[in-house]
């Protein structure tokens, strides 16, 4: 072989070797081996190589490491040929390739944002895929902005907190692939269906009724009855005018249920109404110069029941019981919440001896 040939030999060798090297590594930073690359990076959780793959928003802005933590969780599930599918949707990511073939094509997710807008006055605490988040808050619209996400369906926890309403709890799976997504919590949702407001207006029923059993002990004096303070002064009032004419007066419960499905709320959200029930009883006999000589009974168990808003206690009262309303069954409520004491609470007043326990 002479010096030519074998020159020439080398450079054909050289040629075939850096030809390889460049359709190697060709491959090697194309779209699809980056896409392949970087969905094997993500199911495994490998950070490094996520962020050389996918460094940034396609608006060029960073991706936070609670985003990718986020997003990690939606992936736990999937096989790699699934999560490369989702890296190949046009409408969630953008793929460009490497300034040369030396550098990998890298993949640009798009932004999305979730946006909870809420009745004015109410707090929010909220989650995504279990991981608490926090967000930007507009107090002229009370809207809270959360993001950016990366592209997927997450599954949302949040909890509302409103000052006369209390707090509800709500879960739902927001899809952020194609697009931002925005939840509107109406006034009515807050109270709707929410167990702990139906139980305060249980407890403030039941602590009307002992309340009231405490005045009629405490010789038929209301002054500490646990209700709106019109309806503490008219019952007050028509204690004093009937007092001269009564022997005794006595006052007995155990049950009291509300239907939850009959709560209705005002549109200024200052008063409360809803069907009520209670085994109450009260019996009075009156003095011998009434000329009459049984006792006068009532048992009366159901009540169309308001509550009126105390601002100062921040809390709801009973404001008005209507027992003039038909009778109901309490066992065709679909929705109850009910209280029930160990014993029958009751209580009595007689005009010869101060109100006692009986």
């Amino acid at each position: 072989m002479t010096r030519k040939t074998g020159t020439l030999a080398i450079i054909a060798l050289l040629v075939v070797i850096v030809s390889g090297f460049i359709s190697y590594s060709s491959y090697k930073n194309s779209e699809d081996a980056t896409v392949d690359r970087l969905a094997a990076a993500l199911i495994k959780n490998d950070e490094a190589a996520v962020k050389q793959y996918m460094p940034r928003y396609s608006n060029k802005k960073k991706i936070s490491k609670d985003a990718r933590n986020i997003f990690y969780q939606q992936l736990k599930k999937l096989k790699q040929e699934q999560v490369v599918k989702l890296l190949k949707d046009e409408e969630n990511f953008s793929i460009k390739e490497g300034a040369s073939f030396l550098k990998p094509a890298q993949v640009y997710p798009n932004a999305r944002f979730l946006v909870i807008e809420l009745p004015k006055g109410t707090e929010l605490r909220a989650e995504i895929q279990a991981q608490e988040i926090s967000g930007e808050y507009v107090e002229d619209w009370n809207k809270y902005t959360f993001g950016p996400f990366l592209p997927g369906k997450y599954k949302v926890a949040y909890e509302m907190a409103h000052p006369k309403f209390g707090s509800k709890k709500e879960k739902e799976t927001v899809d952020l692939k194609a697009e931002d997504q925005r939840l509107t919590v109406k006034e009515n949702h807050l109270y709707e269906n929410n167990p702990k407001f139906q139980k305060h207006l249980l407890a403030s029923a039941v602590n009307y009724f002992d309340s009231l059993n405490e005045g009629i002990r405490d010789g038929l004096n209301v002054s500490s009855l646990i209700a709106s303070k019109e309806h503490k002064e008219n019952l007050q009032a028509s204690f004093e005018e009937l007092e001269p004419y009564l022997e005794s007066f006595d006052q007995q419960f155990q049950t009291v249920k509300i239907d939850c499905d009959s709560i209705a709320v005002n549109a200024s959200q200052t008063k409360v109404q809803l069907d009520l029930y209670t085994d109450l009883k009260r019996s009075m006999k009156l003095v011998e110069e009434v000329g009459i000589d049984e006792t006068l009974t009532s048992d009366k168990q159901n009540a169309i029941t308001s509550f009126v808003y105390d601002e100062d206690q921040k809390k709801w009262l009973v404001d008005e019981l209507d027992f003039s309303t038909y009778q109901q069954d309490p066992e065709k409520w679909e929705h109850v919440e009910s209280y029930r004491g160990d014993v029958e609470k009751k209580a009595h007043w007689g005009k010869e001896s101060a109100g006692d326990i009986v």
